[in-house]
């Protein structure tokens, strides 16, 4: 499994033990396109890998509004990976953003964490409602 933290808060780099700091590449430098992810060694085969660490993601926000085909960066990016894994995982920030839009064009599902009360299950019709016009739009895999 790859782990792709979109979030600029780094919860999922940071909840699956792993360093960020030893990280070489960041989500930053890949949805720039200025690094690419790492690739994993065939003779090692951990059960889960980070491609990329947590970095100044939240700037990546900002200088993505110019380039080309913003939209589709991450997907762009992990392609070439798609093979070397059974799963990638992408933790999106919780709010709808270019970073949460990047990973939902690159999406095969979607899973929304939410708590169970009645006044926030109103509410979860925006994130359905998003995912149907990535999906009519950007992403229809």
């Amino acid at each position: 499994m790859l782990l792709v933290d979109l979030d600029p808060q780094g919860n999922a780099t940071m909840g699956s033990g792993v360093d960020k700091r030893q990280l070489a590449r960041s989500v930053y430098q890949v949805l720039l396109g200025s690094a690419t992810p790492a690739r994993r060694s065939p003779a090692r085969r951990p059960a889960t890998t980070t491609c990329c660490r947590q970095s100044r993601a939240g700037g990546a926000e900002v200088d993505l509004v110019d380039l080309d085909d913003r939209e589709r960066r991450l997907a762009q990016a992990l392609a070439p990976l798609e093979a070397d894994y059974d799963f990638i995982l992408i933790d999106c920030p919780p709010s709808l953003s270019l970073l949460t839009i990047n990973g939902l064009c690159c999406a095969h599902g979607v899973v929304i964490p939410m708590p169970v009360r009645v006044f926030r299950a109103r509410r979860a019709h925006r994130p359905r409602h998003t995912i149907k016009r990535v999906h009519a739009n950007l992403n229809p895999a």
